[in-house]
């Protein structure tokens, strides 16, 4: 079977999750610890270094973390509190399994995670998305959710792929709907799916062991973009691993999806069923 991971496998997540962190950080920086925000801030470098660690799946803990990072320096100035990519992505080598209770115990928290989490949430939906839903959002003033600037990386139907496939995703069901939608797989099997509300977290391979369960497989291919992803395969001890992109050393790269399934025999090369408007 195969089975993928969401953001930057099956969508282009460049330009919403990196600013969700971003846009959280200023938001701690400024409202909460009420500084003035003097730097770049959180960039895509930092986001790359993270995603080297296979704790870091969940992009809300990054956001937590860095904030609470900076808050615990001793200065005003963001610029000199950021820790340069080269240096964050040695901080949190000695992060283990626990990362809420390695930044407590490293940075302490300054900030709370819960509420780092609900601006996380808000800034990713966006008000009128929420506000449509009947939830009244507290820390986002932005009108439109970064969700909108995701874009699909995968061109075909998920019933063009010759062999049963699934979801692991560090998504909640929410946001894997919104996911759905934009690849056009509205009618995608959500029973095939494995997301954050299953209380099942990358680099865990339960979410990949169940899969191959409902598919009746044994060894899948999984397509995914972090070291957590390419973790999670190694710990079930079965089936390869397609890295997408390039934020995993020593991984060969696909630019998409069906690069990958191309070279691991899954679709023939240059074959183009169904290709979506």
């Amino acid at each position: 079977m195969v089975i993928f991971d969401v953001d930057g496998v099956l969508l282009d997540t460049s330009g919403s999750f990196p600013a969700v962190i971003a846009s959280a950080l200023l938001w701690a920086w400024t409202c909460v610890l009420g500084r003035v925000p003097d730097g770049e801030g959180f960039t895509l470098f930092h986001f790359a270094a993270t995603k080297t660690h296979p704790s870091f799946n969940d992009d809300y803990d990054i956001a937590w973390a860095m904030i609470n990072c900076v808050a615990s320096a001793e200065t005003t100035s963001l610029e000199r509190a950021m820790p340069s990519p080269e240096r964050w992505r040695t901080v949190i080598q000695g992060c283990g399994a626990d990362v809420p209770l390695w930044v407590r115990r490293t940075f302490g928290e300054t900030v709370c995670r819960h509420a780092v989490r609900a601006c996380c949430e808000e800034l990713y939906f966006g008000r009128e998305y929420l506000e449509a839903r009947g939830r009244k959002p507290l820390y986002a003033t932005r009108q439109g959710g970064f969700w909108e600037r995701e874009r699909p990386l995968m061109d075909i139907r998920w019933t063009d792929i010759p062999r049963p496939v699934g979801i692991y995703t560090g998504r909640t069901d929410e946001e894997l709907d919104l996911a759905l939608r934009l690849l056009k797989w509205e009618d995608f099997p959500r029973e095939m799916t494995v997301t954050a509300d299953r209380g099942i977290k990358k680099p865990s391979p339960d979410g990949l062991a169940l899969l191959c369960e409902w598919a009746g497989a044994v060894s899948p291919l999984f397509l995914g973009d972090a070291e957590s992803d390419r973790r999670a395969l190694e710990n079930y001890g079965r089936g390869s691993f397609a890295a997408i992109g390039t934020m995993i050393p020593g991984e060969f790269p696909h630019d998409r999806p069906r690069a990958a399934l191309e070279r691991f025999g899954v679709l023939t090369e240059g074959e183009r069923p169904d290709i979506m408007a």
